[in-house]
Formats: structure tokens, C-alpha cells, sequence
């Protein structure tokens, strides 16, 4: 289940990947990464693709970009609709991440899609599990995009260390788009208290608290994407 699929007759959905990960090259592994440059890079595009109006979502790293957008965005662009999920406030820790950031060569990476779902098994919340259990069509799939994915190691310690860096409390004030904050109570990688940390910043937001689901609370909390729908059409 990609986001397309979730959001698909709603609204025409631009998916992009940051630089260095994915599609998005950098000129070399030395290239700047910053969070503040990502957002760059997203004003970059909406304006290469000639959109003046639009609704932006971030799920976690992209929760802060997004918000680095919102609070600097040139006047010729209008954000109607901000919609922030799992993101963290401030600067993260969290111990799978930082043990994988200070390993001094990348890890060994599953060979084929049964590897990478016994991988997902060992390292993933028990709510992302629970769901794939019961839906092995979307698991072998959700496998394969993984497995065929470019995530080079040394973007991701980079992008990990800008992450580290990336304080978005003060950013946060400043947002004048009506926003919409989701976070799963049961998320092991950022906790929910980041979320209200953010609720308590941006002036015109609503805050949802979803009881169950983890990280990737679109598998656990399916009622989630209704939620997103619905805020956005309004």
C-alpha cells in the first residue's frame, strides 16, 4: 500500500524522494545535506512543476521539512493545508538509528524478499507486523519496494546526523496554514509527545491521537488516512 494508493481520487499526489535517497541524486556523497536544504529542495520542485497552490504532507523526517517549508515559504506560493504525521520537534534519539549511525561499515542487506521480511520481523513495531501478518500480499510487496530501494549508508548517517541537528519548535510558530497533526500513542521511533509538543506551537492546528498503530500509522491505524481525506477536502 503506497501513499498513492491511500490518497488515490482525492487529489492529484506528487511523491518525491529526498536528496541522495531513491531517485534523487546527489553530484556526489559529499554533496551538503541539511534539513533546511530538503526544504529548499521542495520549494524547488513546486515551482519547477508550476504549482501555486497546494497541500503538503510529511510523515516523520518529512514532518520537519514540511514544517521548514510552511515557515519560509516564498509569497508567490500559497499552502493551503499542512498535514504533519509521527514528526519529531526536536532533535531525535533513538537507539536503533543511532547504534545504526555510529556502526563504522553498513549493515548486511537482505538478499531477497523473504530476507528483507524477516528483517522487517526483527526490527519493526509489532503493530506494522500484526498487519502484514494478516495481509502477506501487501507484506510481499511492501518487501520488494524495500528491497529495491537506493538508501546508500552514507546518505542515510548524513541525513540521520541533519535530523540530529534539526530543532523546529521556534519554526513552528510562524506557520499560517491550517495544520493537521496524527500520532499513534504505541509509536516506538517518535514519541507522541513531540506531536503535542508542535500542537502547542502552531497557531491554527488540530491534533489527533490515534490509540493503536505505530510509526507507520497508515498499516495500524487505517482510520488515519480518512482523517487526512477529510481534512484536506474541507
Amino acid at each position: 500500500m503506497c501513499v498513492k494508493e491511500l490518497f488515490f481520487g482525492l487529489k492529484e499526489v506528487i511523491i518525491f524522494d529526498n536528496r541522495g535517497m531513491g531517485e534523487s541524486s546527489v553530484v556526489s556523497p559529499y554533496d551538503p545535506i541539511s534539513l533546511d536544504l530538503m526544504a529548499q529542495d521542495t520549494i524547488a520542485l513546486i515551482k519547477h512543476l508550476g504549482i501555486k497552490r497546494f497541500n503538503l504532507l510529511g510523515w516523520s523526517m518529512g514532518g520537519i521539512i514540511s514544517v521548514l517549508v510552511a515557515s519560509n515559504l516564498p509569497l508567490d506560493l500559497e499552502l493551503e493545508k499542512l498535514i504533519i504525521c509521527a514528526s519529531p520537534a526536536q532533535p531525535l534519539a533513538t537507539e536503533y538509528f543511532e547504534t545504526l549511525y555510529n556502526s563504522p561499515k553498513p549493515p548486511d542487506l537482505p538478499k531477497n524478499i523473504q530476507e528483507q521480511k524477516d528483517e522487517f520481523m526483527k526490527t519493526y513495531e509489532k503493530s506494522f507486523i500484526d498487519y502484514m501478518v494478516e495481509h502477506p500480499d501487501i507484506f510481499d510487496k511492501y518487501a520488494e519496494l524495500q528491497l529495491k530501494s537506493n538508501c546508500p549508508f552514507e546518505i542515510f548517517k548524513r541525513q540521520w546526523k541533519a535530523m540530529k541537528e534539526t530543532n523546529i519548535l521556534s519554526k513552528s510558530k510562524t506557520i499560517k496554514a491550517s495544520t493537521l497533526l496524527i500520532h499513534c500513542e504505541d509509536d516506538g521511533i517518535v514519541s507522541i509527545k513531540e506531536s503535542e509538543l508542535l500542537a502547542r506551537k502552531i497557531p491554527n492546528n488540530k491534533f489527533i491521537s490515534i490509540p493503536k498503530g505505530g510509526h507507520t500509522f497508515w498499516f495500524g491505524a487505517p482510520e488515519s488516512i480518512t482523517f487526512i481525506n477529510e481534512f484536506s477536502s474541507i
